[in-house]
């Protein structure tokens, strides 16, 4: 086992910058947040140490991000992109599931084959009318994760911060009885649980 962290919580950093703390602080591993550039609409959100558009793009790029990452000695265990997938807000929705897809792509590109993220919840929807949205959202979503042999896991975080995020918050994967139901709607080998303690 190796311990690591979530690259978010430096987030006035940049990507060398990160490694270089995780480096000097012993971390054997991190999960690199990869939002869209772009202002943050929540703590923890809006963070972008890899730009993972320009890893598709540049090679050059990507391959600075492996061997930065092997001069510090300190391994990407995850591409982490924590959008809400299933927004009321189709504008919204769709552009997180735009950008998760990216991620995976660049996770594939870069060699790491696993994502880290959030299943989503139209917080004004019941968990039943949540899982029906789960069938219509998240099939394509899978089906890139399987064409690019990268694997999904997603946080147990409710996503209840404020008032803003009531009644329902703004992830469904929070309970073990929601787990197995969701996972008995995508039965993929690509999709589990990114195993999360400080949210039990």
């Amino acid at each position: 086992m190796k311990l690591g962290f979530v690259s978010a919580i430096l987030d006035q950093s940049s990507y060398e910058e990160m490694m270089d703390t995780a480096s000097a602080l012993g971390f054997q591993c991190v999960e690199v947040a990869c939002w869209p550039q772009g202002k943050a609409e929540r703590r923890y959100a809006g963070v972008s140490h890899i730009d993972v558009e320009r890893v598709l793009e540049d090679s050059a790029y990507a391959a600075h991000i492996l061997d930065y990452a092997k001069e510090k000695g300190v391994e990407i265990s995850a591409l982490a992109f924590y959008p809400n997938t299933m927004d009321g807000n189709l504008e919204k929705r769709t552009a997180a599931v735009e950008h998760l897809k990216n991620v995976i792509r660049a996770s594939a590109k870069l060699g790491i084959g696993l994502v880290t993220t959030f299943i989503g919840r139209d917080q004004t929807k019941t968990v039943e009318e949540n899982l029906e949205l789960v069938k219509e959202v998240w099939p394509p979503i899978l089906a890139t994760a399987e064409q690019e042999k990268v694997k999904i896991a997603i946080e147990n975080c409710p996503m209840l911060f404020g008032p803003d995020q009531w009644p329902g918050g703004q992830n469904l994967m929070t309970t073990p009885a929601i787990w197995k139901r969701v996972f008995e709607i995508l039965p993929s080998a690509n999709l589990g649980i990114n195993y999360d303690p400080s949210h039990f």
